[in-house]
């Protein structure tokens, strides 16, 4: 019977070692599938902080965004440099924060309030002592916008200019400016990708369609080296 009883305990045990062997093989796709990032969680960790920025006075700007899967409506209130224009890059400290939680919050002398956050229609009132109040609506649902789909970045190219680069779902973008503000050359973007000779230096968009564009610049002119710098990737799916 001991035998017999030996045979027995070893068949089981056999059994057991295939059986977990056929289960952890079912689980490797599985495991595999759950590990590879998706396109939203591969984007830069700014993409979660931009949005539409608008001008609010005393050097900041709101960003604001409307993405129900992040929360929902949002105004962040970012300090910027003095003479930011739309379109440069906002990317700077954050002073507050509104969203459902936290409607009101008060800078730089400004009242600032997230008005209908729980509706379809979300504003941001700014009221400040001698300019009166103005409202800046946020983006709608569903728009580029909202889930803040496009980043900006800006890159000194030499010469004393500055490229503010973007990308987002119309693709990459990038214009010229200056240590003042005032901006040169152009704008160079899928339909243009390069400066006319006129604009005084070269700068052109390698691979606007690719998955990696980046700009070429050379602020010396033929014969000497070019530089080039890589265009952020989109926040979001395009």
């Amino acid at each position: 019977m001991q035998p017999v009883f030996a045979r027995h305990r070893r068949s089981l045990l056999t059994a057991s070692v295939l059986l977990s062997a056929v289960g952890a093989t079912a689980l490797l796709p599985v495991a595999t599938a759950s590990a590879a990032p998706t396109a939203q969680t591969a984007a830069a960790p700014s993409a979660r902080f931009a949005g539409k920025a608008v001008a609010i006075g005393q050097d900041m700007v709101a960003v604001l965004r409307n993405d129900p899967r992040a929360g929902g409506p949002e105004a962040w209130i970012r300090a910027v440099p003095a003479h930011w224009q739309q379109g440069d890059d906002y990317m700077f400290r954050v002073l507050a924060g509104l969203d459902r939680g936290h409607v009101t919050a008060r800078e730089r002398g400004l009242s600032l309030r997230l008005v209908g956050a729980g509706g379809s229609a979300p504003t941001l009132r700014v009221t400040s002592p001698k300019g009166g109040t103005h409202t800046f609506p946020l983006p709608k649902v569903g728009t580029p916008d909202a889930r803040g789909c496009t980043l900006i970045t800006e890159q000194s190219i030499g010469a004393g200019t500055i490229a503010m680069l973007s990308n987002g779902p119309k693709g990459p973008e990038a214009f010229f400016k200056v240590a003042d503000g005032t901006r040169v050359g152009g704008v160079v973007n899928r339909a243009h990708p390069a400066l006319p000779k006129s604009a005084g230096f070269v700068a052109r968009i390698v691979d606007p369609y690719g998955p990696a564009p980046k700009l070429l610049t050379n602020m010396e002119g033929g014969g000497h080296p070019a530089s080039t710098t890589d265009f952020p990737a989109p926040g979001c799916v395009k």
